[in-house]
Parts: C-alpha cells; sequence; structure tokens
C-alpha cells in the first residue's frame, strides 16, 4: 500500500514537473518572445513620435520662414501690381476726387505698350464714364502723349510705366494739395511728375463774376512689373 502511494506521488510529481517544464518552455520560447517583441515594437514607435515631432517643429519653422516672404510679396504686388490695372488708377482718381471736393477735367494716359481703349477693363457706373470720357478725349487729342520723367533705361526690362495727365480744378488751394496727398497715400506707387498750377490773382478773387478756380496739370507716373506669377 505504502509502494502504491509513494509511487502514486512520484507520477503526480513528475506530471507537476512535466507541466512546469512545459510552462516554462511556453513562457521561454513564445511568450519572452514576444515580451521582447512588444518591447522593440514600442521602441520604434517612440522614436517614430520623436521624429514625427521634429519634422512638425521643422514644418512650423519652414512656415513661419515661408509666412515672411509671402507677406512681403503681397505687400509688394499691392505697390507695384502684375499688370497695368488702368481700370484701378481711374477708381482711385475719382475716388480721391470725390472726397476732396476736386474735379477732374480731363485724363490722358500713355502706358507705352497700348492704348487705354484697347485695355481689358471691367468698370461700371462713374469709372465707366471717367474711361469713356478719357477715351473720348484721346481720339480727339492730337497732342503728344505724356512721357515720364524717368529714363526707362535705368529701370529694369520687367518694371513696365503708366504715365497719366489729367487737368484737375479746386475751389481753394488746401483742396489740391490734399487730392495730391491722398495721390501720394495710395498703396500703388505714384510717381507725380509735374505739377503746373495756376492760380487766381487779387483783381480776378475781387470780381464775383470771374472763376475762381484753382487748376493745375498733374502729371503722374505708375509702375507693374511682368516678371510676377
Amino acid at each position: 500500500m505504502t509502494k502504491y502511494l509513494n509511487s502514486k506521488k512520484s507520477g503526480i510529481l513528475l506530471l507537476v514537473l512535466l507541466i512546469a517544464s512545459l510552462l516554462f518552455a511556453l513562457y521561454y520560447y513564445v511568450i519572452l518572445p514576444k515580451k521582447d517583441e512588444v518591447r522593440a515594437k514600442e521602441a520604434s514607435i517612440q522614436s517614430l513620435q520623436t521624429e514625427i515631432k521634429s519634422l512638425e517643429q521643422s514644418l512650423t519653422s519652414f512656415d513661419e520662414q515661408l509666412e515672411v516672404p509671402m507677406q512681403e510679396t503681397l505687400e509688394m504686388q499691392k505697390k507695384v501690381p502684375s499688370a497695368r490695372a488702368v481700370e484701378q488708377v481711374l477708381r482711385d482718381m475719382v475716388e480721391i476726387e470725390e472726397v476732396t471736393g476736386t474735379r477732374m477735367e480731363s485724363l490722358t494716359f500713355n502706358n507705352y505698350d497700348e492704348p487705354v481703349a484697347n485695355a481689358n477693363v471691367d468698370q461700371t457706373n462713374t469709372v465707366a464714364e471717367a474711361e469713356a470720357k478719357v477715351n473720348e478725349e484721346n481720339q480727339e487729342n492730337t497732342e503728344t502723349p505724356p512721357v515720364s520723367t524717368i529714363a526707362q533705361e535705368n529701370i529694369p526690362p520687367e518694371l513696365k510705366l503708366v504715365t497719366f495727365t489729367f487737368d484737375i480744378g479746386a475751389l481753394t488751394f488746401d483742396s489740391m494739395v490734399t487730392f495730391l496727398k491722398e495721390v501720394e497715400k495710395l498703396e500703388r506707387v505714384m510717381k507725380i511728375d509735374t505739377i503746373n498750377m495756376t492760380i487766381p490773382g487779387e483783381q480776378e478773387k475781387l470780381d464775383k463774376e470771374a472763376d475762381h478756380t484753382i487748376k493745375a496739370t498733374v502729371q503722374i507716373t505708375t509702375f507693374y512689373y511682368e516678371g510676377q506669377e
């Protein structure tokens, strides 16, 4: 009986040892490699996350560096557009005329490439009327078109000139000065080439029926850059 019990205990012990060996083998050959693989993947993921953060920082820095030239380019395009934009010049002149209480009596363009009548201009109301008046006067006017005082050989070939001259009337000298200052304040670069002003004399001021309007002939040159995208 004792031998039977000892034999049974030995069998159970061997079974336990066998199960323990199988569990150890399972852990060592299956579970442990999987854990190592998981650790390796976690390390790889962490490394990728670090690289992603580094790339994001680099992209942010690049965007910030790129944003400055883009802003500068946009600002420059406001000052020197990539097209003649004659219609915008007309709009600006009409707007300044209304704000300052002055009156433009004639307007003649010379954009060195083609007459204003052939330009691609989409305008309405006052601007359209102003351009129609300009075109009509240009057709009737046999005088030489305005020529800028800037020597074209001294500027880059991509930088084009648009010169225009106009007669303007104002009831006061301050209104005339305000008109010219408003022209200089425009975002687009406007160079006032010449100003020929006529001011009523003392006798004309005393004569109630005389024309007291201060008149001036102004020539202005603006620019556009053909090389811009």
